[in-house]
């Protein structure tokens, strides 16, 4: 894995699926708790509002799945990219193409 892998929650969260599939110990606690078993792989601190699900496919890969009604605006921001801001700094430009 890169560093800057490293240091995207995604990846962090798809390395520990993917591991899954193999480690059938690992398997079976992400399965029975994704939230403390991504803290304790990745570090990641993951906020309890935030509703994870992980659920096994028939080939045995292992999937963790954000299932809340209204999408966390953190998340939102992480997937789409953006930057967090509060109101003491101002968000960075954005490349254009």
């Amino acid at each position: 894995m890169s560093q800057s892998e490293m240091k995207d929650p995604m990846s962090l969260v798809n390395s520990v699926c993917l591991s899954a599939a193999s480690d059938a110990d690992l398997k079976e606690r992400l399965l029975a708790d994704p939230r403390a078993t991504l803290a304790a792989e990745t570090g990641l601190s993951i906020p309890q509002d935030w509703d994870l699900v992980a659920s096994e496919a028939p080939d045995g890969t292992v999937r963790v799945e954000l299932v809340n009604e209204d999408i966390p605006e953190d998340y939102l921001e992480l997937v789409s990219g953006g930057i967090p801001t509060d109101s003491t700094t101002a968000p960075a430009p954005r490349p254009s193409c």
